[in-house]
This record gives C-alpha cells, structure tokens and sequence, in this order.
C-alpha cells in the first residue's frame, strides 16, 4: 500500500508541475510574514505526599511562545495554487533561545485536493479535533503554557489529544488531502524516516530506539445543518521500530507501534461542546512481556460571543508504566479571553491538576492549583 501511495504520489507532483510551468512565470509566488507571539504569567501552589514539590519550588513563573511565519503562494491559469509555508519557533525548550525552521512545507492545490511535501504534522494530526476552549493560550492540552509539574518524570506535560509523541512529530514526509464532499474529507501522509533530512549522508542505517514507515490516514465530516454544526474525525497512525536493543536478546520492544484517534464537536450558536480521543501503542513493554499504552481524552463547552470566550475543560491521561502499574494525571480548566482589537487580546484561566504515581513508595503524586493570565498577539 504504501508503494501505490508513492506512486501515485509521484504521478500527481510530475503531472502537476508539467501542466503549470508555463503560467507559473507569468504570476510568480508574492511571499509575505506572519507569526505570533504569546506570553503567559502564572500563580501557582503544588505539593506532593511530601510537601511542595520538589523540582518546582517557585510560587509564580514567567512563559513565552514565539513563532514567525513566510509564506507565500500563486493561482495559476490552470486554476492549480502553488505555495510554500516555512515557520520559525522561537522557543525550543526551557534553556534554548530560538530555534532554526520549524515546519516547513511546498503544496500544490485545485480540484484534484491538496498535495504536500515538507516537515509538518502527519495527516492524523492535522485533522485532529480539540475539546472546544475559552483561551487560546490555555487549555487541558495546550503546548504552550504548563506551569505546573504534571509528572514529567512519568512521560506527561499535558493531556495531548494531537500529538501521540511517536517519533518526530515534524518529519519530513508528502501528505495528501482529498477535496471536500458534502463535508467528508479525508488524508493521508507517509514519512519514510523520523527525520527532518535524509540527504547529505543523512539516510542512516537503522537504529536503536529509530522509527520508519510512518504511515497515517484520516477522516472528517464537517457540515452546517443551519441552527447547529457538527465535526466528527476518525483517524490512524502507525511506525515501524528499527532496532528496539543491541543485540536479540534485547529486542523486548512494541516492533509496528500505532495510534489511534477520534474526536467530535456539535455547535448551536455561541455554544460548543466536544472532545476527543487517543490511544497510543508505546514501544517499551511491561515487564509482563505486555503491550503499554498511553490513552488521553478531554471534554470541553465553550461561549463565544462578540469579544469574549469562556471555556470549561477536563482532561485524563493514563500511561502504564514498564513495572506494570498506571500512572494517570487529570486537569481541570475554566478561562476566559477578551479580544481587545485584531490579532490581540488577553486572557485568563484558573486549572487545577492531579498525577497519581503508579508505583508504590516512588512520592511523585502531585497535586496543583493554578491561576494563569497571559496575552497572544498575532500577525
């Protein structure tokens, strides 16, 4: 299946370019910037059996997220589009100032749907459905503002309903989006390597701990029915492991690693009410010889009107754990935003968590209250 996809693939990019070259020259790509720039404070208490915890001992702490974005595009004579996207994260990490280009990707548009190639979210991913939300910034599964200490040391930042952290997410791969038809699309994408590059020496041997043959499809329906609107998706992920240890005796690992993903949302009016769903093949094993899984969920209702939101979310993650236990985190979230103009606003939330180590006598249960207030201007 994945030899049809990329021949398919190729026939569609040869005849695509082929049909436009031409028109190409005559309305050539106007390239522009945009990006974002979100920051966030935070009031937090947390403790442990034993107290305040230990690894996050500050009672208030200061975030910040940056990203810049060119991109650019063209409508040929042939009615085809053309275009490229390339971001730059400004955040990398708690230490890193800024980082080099985040995703990036080419796409050729028209009736025949969306052809891309580039570093970017697979197919699964780019149709995931959130639980509806009051604050951009914030949120039970945000990437953007976690104060608090939701048992890092377990594998858990937040409740991710989007990203199963298999692998990389951005790697390089050609991903293809189908036209929408009384509101079902569907897509599916397909990176030979977890890197970014595999030129300039850079397609390697297999390794330890490596995945290949990443493979992703997805659906949607997505439609206005007048009073009211629903979106439902449905979508699968899967790797192949390359190497799981050194030798045969080590190889004690989940070899075709896969996720599985659904999610929902019904809208009346200024009214939202959804979530979604993931679970998520780890590729360690228990020491039963078991199969580990991640599963994540949230449920959110959200009011939109005018320049205000508000949103109240619940999130659970489970994870088992390679001594056979489960260790299970829940957020909690009610916020705010108001938009004061264009591309600006501020906003609110108070959250509250709980991480439940699974193993006994390990101390790492926490739990935290938080109360956030942040700004996100865009361009």
């Amino acid at each position: 299946m994945k030899k049809v996809l990329l021949g398919t693939t190729a026939l569609a990019v040869a005849g695509m370019v082929a049909g436009g070259a031409a028109n190409a020259a005559e309305e050539p790509i106007t390239a522009g910037i945009g990006g974002y720039y979100k920051a966030a404070m935070a009031f937090l208490s947390e403790e442990n059996d034993a107290g305040e915890f230990a690894d996050n001992k500050n009672s208030h702490a200061l975030g910040q997220d940056i990203e810049i974005g060119i991109s650019g595009s063209t409508t040929l004579d042939n009615g085809m589009t053309v275009g490229f996207v390339a971001n730059i994260e400004g955040n990398t990490d708690g230490t890193a100032d800024s980082a080099a280009l985040d995703e990036r990707w080419l796409f050729f548009r028209g009736s025949f749907g969306q052809l891309r190639i580039g570093s970017t979210e697979s197919a699964r991913q780019e149709m995931t459905n959130f639980a509806p939300n009051g604050a951009w910034n914030f949120g039970v599964n945000t990437p953007f503002f976690i104060f608090a200490n939701p048992g890092n040391g377990a594998g858990f930042f937040n409740v991710r309903t989007y990203d199963d952290g298999l692998g990389t997410e951005d790697n390089l791969k050609l991903i293809y989006f189908t036209p929408t038809f009384n509101g079902f699309r569907l897509g599916a994408s397909y990176a030979p390597e977890d890197d970014n590059q595999q030129q300039y020496g850079g397609n390697t041997t297999d390794e330890n701990g490596g995945l290949q043959n990443n493979l992703s499809l997805a659906a949607e329906f997505n439609h206005d029915f007048g009073a009211a609107s629903i979106r439902v998706m449905a979508g699968y992920e899967s790797y192949v492991l390359e190497n799981c240890g050194a030798n045969a005796a080590a190889q004690n690992c989940e070899n075709s690693p896969a996720s599985t993903q659904f999610g929902g949302t019904i809208s009346f009016g200024e009214w939202s009410i959804g979530g979604g769903w993931l679970e998520t093949e780890q590729t360690a094993l228990a020491n039963s010889g078991a199969g580990r899984d991640r599963t994540d969920h949230d449920l959110g209702v959200s009011y939109w009107s005018g320049p205000w939101g508000f949103g109240l979310q619940w999130g659970h993650a489970e994870i088992d754990v390679a001594d056979g236990t489960q260790d299970e985190l829940d957020i909690y979230a009610l916020n705010a935003t108001y938009v004061i103009g264009p591309g600006i606003d501020v906003e609110a939330q108070i959250d509250m968590g709980e991480f439940d180590d699974g193993t006994t006598g390990a101390n790492l249960d926490n739990d935290w209250t938080s109360i956030l207030v942040g700004t996100s201007v865009s361009f």
